[in-house]
């Protein structure tokens, strides 16, 4: 029988791992091996816990952190937020052109919108 996990447990003991300030970021590796629970779990720990608290990531360059409650914190954080907005903006407009085909579709249009006929004319 295998053994059931308390989530809760896993996001107190990641975010307890989780350290104050951008220089003290870790990489989700490193917090793999500090926890001891795989990646995924730390991955699914931050995201449930960024529900409630603030925990800031890196981007490319890997790792989250706490900010500190600097002015410089708040301006990372800010900085943060306006990538994380960026994206949404990103993902919104990628998805554009599935949602119109799928409301064509659903009217009955068996033609993929922009889709050009053999002659060169837009159906």
């Amino acid at each position: 029988m295998r053994k059931r996990k308390d989530y809760r447990v896993i996001q107190c003991v990641v975010y307890n791992a989780l350290r104050v300030g951008r220089e003290n970021a870790l990489s989700r590796e490193e917090l793999s091996r500090i926890t001891g629970y795989r990646d995924r779990l730390v991955r699914e720990a931050i995201e449930a816990l960024r529900h409630d608290k603030v925990i800031i990531s890196l981007g490319i360059q890997g790792g989250y952190y706490i900010p500190d409650s600097t002015p410089q914190g708040r301006q990372e954080v800010a900085a943060w937020l306006a990538r994380q907005d960026r994206r949404m903006q990103s993902i919104r407009a990628a998805t554009r052109g599935a949602r119109r085909f799928v409301v064509g579709c659903s009217r009955k249009n068996k033609d993929v919108p922009g889709q050009l006929s053999m002659f060169g004319v837009e159906l």
